[in-house]
This record gives C-alpha cells, structure tokens and sequence, in this order.
C-alpha cells in the first residue's frame, strides 16, 4: 500500500462527482422536475415528467432521499450544462496511468450496463472484489497486489430502496437483457432447490459469474430462499448472512473504465469488517478457498482506514458488527485474530481509543481475542 500523490486524491474525488452526475442527468431528463414526497415518516426525492404512453400522463421516477447530501446536489445542479465531460475524460486516464487498479474489460461493460440501466438509482450496490478496486482512490492509497481480480460480479439489492421505486410503478430492464447486451451468452443458473423462483446467478460462455444477493429480513419465512422483487424481472435476489451490514451507508465511487464508471459500493469500513467475518465462515459454505484473499482485502484496507484518518468509523463500524450480531461473534473474533499484527493493532486500538469492547487498554489485542475465543468455545 502506497499513499496517492495530493493531486491524484483530488482527480479522483472529481472524476466520482462528474461520473455520478453525468449518470444522474442521463437518467432524470431535463424535462421533468423534481418533487419531495413523505413516505413511512421520510421524505424522498420523486422526478416527475410527462409521458404520453403512461396511463396518467406523466412518469414517477425515484430518485433519492431529502437530506442526502449526495442526492441534494445533484437534485440542486440537475439539468444544468457543465463542460465536464472533457474533463472527466482526462482525469479516468491520469488515474490509469498512476497505477489505480483498473477493472477487466468485462467487469467494466457489466458496471457500464448496470449503471446505465438505472440499477445503482434503484438501489443496488457492487458487492465482492470488484467493489473493492473502488477503494483507493477513496482512501488515498494504491492498494497493493491483484486482490481485485476475480471470475465473478456480485451485485446486491436494497429492498427497501426497490419499495420506494416500486411505489411509482416503475420497473428495470429484465436482468437477462441487461447482461446479453453485454455477452449474449449469458444464461441463468436455476437454484435446484429452488427451481420455481427467477434466477440468482447468471454465467456466460467463459463461466463468468453474476450473482444477485439481498439482506435477510425479519419477514422471511425461509432465510435460504430466493427473493423477487417487482422491480427487476428476470432475476431474484439470494439472501445472505451480515449483507445487511455490508449495504448499510453504501458510498458512491468510480471505476477507471473507459471515461469512469458511477458505481455505489459498501463503505470500505463495513467492506472490511465483513470481509474479516465471512472469511472464518466460507468453510460452512464450501468457499473455504476464497478466505485467503478476505484476509488480505480486509488487512489492506484497515491499513488504509487508519493512513485516511477513519479510525473513528472503524470503531463505530465494530461496534455495531459486535452488538448486533452476537451468533456471529465467535467468528468476528478469529477472523481478526488471523490478519497480520499491524491490522490486528489498528482495530484494537481504534476500538479501545473510543471506548468499545471488547478490547482493554493494557491487555495485548491477541491475548484479548484469545482469551474470548476460549470463553465462546467453552460456553457453546
């Protein structure tokens, strides 16, 4: 890990902004205008614009919530021309040529097709290792090595997000177009245990895989199963452990393809953090080969938390990863004990500085996970 040049931090920082309004502009047109609407107590931006083929005369489009900073300004810029594109053009290449990872070529045709389908404005996230080469740039650093490489895209679903669109009736390509404008190869993997339900997982030809993943909900009936949205046809949404940590606050960010990609991605504490918990449980899952490259995703970016200053996120972030999930804590506890000191050091002590457990100032942070590892095997 080496730390970006001043100059670097701030092309990218520009490049997400134009990306992401250049993508919010394309997707809301200049025609329509912006409304707040309160729904469950929160208000949220709806653009509203006439279209005659609608039975109202008029399309409802979802575009955000009031109060997000983010969506405040873009709602607030909309429609107005700025000669930016030039611009976002030449920073994507400075950020190329300084080293910044760039995705392969399919992985930026499928966030390029995502993006432009409007799936990020509904709610969905890049989750996994291609989420992950989104990072340096946001924390200042050139993360280390090829820990961005991988077969495979997962993209997960905030279900409430899809409510609230759902609400104006509006409705996503069928997923299966999405991914065949890009590889007409694609073609769904149907969950044998499940084979009545729309796919989760998608591969093509050269067995690259798309999966769509979701949180669990309180409502599910059966946590294994797949869930469909109305929103997204074509596709449902594979509920997993600790997603909804992953996806809560997620960040807007770029990936380096062709003149930048605007992409939403977990936040690089909670990547983290999630990243140290599941790599103790792929084993239950029989993923066991990917929990190497966890611990060196989740060590590279605490290093990289703590060289951007975020040490106090991180220790919120463990708070709530070790109140909220108690089943988990066994495996919260050897994950982290399994990273290399210097990372292990810096959770410890950013725990301890703010005041959260279950670490103790004056015990070595090993001694301490020791220790509880011990307890939680003996008390089952």
């Amino acid at each position: 890990m080496r730390p970006l040049a001043p100059s670097l931090n701030i092309a990218f920082a520009d490049l997400v902004e134009n990306a992401h309004e250049k993508a919010f502009n394309a997707h809301f047109p200049a025609n329509g205008t912006f409304h707040k609407l309160k729904r469950v107590g929160k208000e949220y931006w709806y653009h509203i614009m006439r279209d005659p083929t609608a039975p109202s005369g008029r399309r409802t489009s979802y575009a955000g919530l009031v109060g997000d900073p983010d969506v405040d300004a873009l709602v607030e810029r909309h429609g107005h021309e700025h000669a930016r594109h030039k611009l976002q053009k030449e920073a994507a290449s400075m950020l190329r040529r300084s080293g910044l990872p760039v995705p392969d070529p399919m992985e930026g045709k499928l966030a390029q097709a995502f993006q432009k389908a409007g799936l990020f404005q509904a709610g969905a996230i890049l989750v996994g290792s291609v989420a992950y080469q989104a990072y340096g740039g946001i924390l200042g650093v050139k993360l280390s090595g090829d820990l961005h490489r991988t077969q495979d895209i997962d993209l997960a679903q905030d279900r409430e997000i899809a409510l609230h669109v759902s609400h104006t009736g509006q409705m996503l390509e069928d997923f299966q177009d999405i991914l065949k404008s890009v590889d007409a190869s694609f073609a769904p993997k149907l969950n044998p245990s499940y084979p009545t339900t729309e796919p989760t997982r998608y591969e093509n030809a050269s067995n690259y895989k798309v999966d769509l993943l979701t949180a669990h909900k309180n409502s599910d009936r059966d946590r294994r199963a797949p869930v469909s949205i109305s929103i997204m046809p074509g596709a449902a949404l594979q509920p997993l452990d600790l997603m909804e940590f992953l996806i809560k606050k997620p960040i807007r960010s770029a990936l380096l393809y062709e003149d930048g990609v605007a992409v939403v991605v977990p936040d690089p504490v909670r990547y983290a953090l999630h990243k140290v918990t599941i790599s103790q449980m792929r084993g239950l899952s029989g993923e066991s080969g990917k929990d190497s490259k966890d611990r060196m995703q989740a060590a590279e970016l605490v290093r990289a938390i703590e060289h951007a200053g975020r040490t106090s996120e991180l220790a919120e972030a463990w708070s709530e990863l070790w109140r909220d999930k108690p089943k988990q804590q066994n495996f919260v506890l050897r994950g982290i004990l399994s990273l290399p000191d210097d990372a292990v050091d810096i959770i410890a002590r950013s725990a301890i500085r703010y005041g959260e457990e279950p670490f103790r100032d004056g015990e070595p942070p090993t001694a301490t996970l020791q220790r509880l590892i011990r307890k939680k095997t003996k008390d089952g």
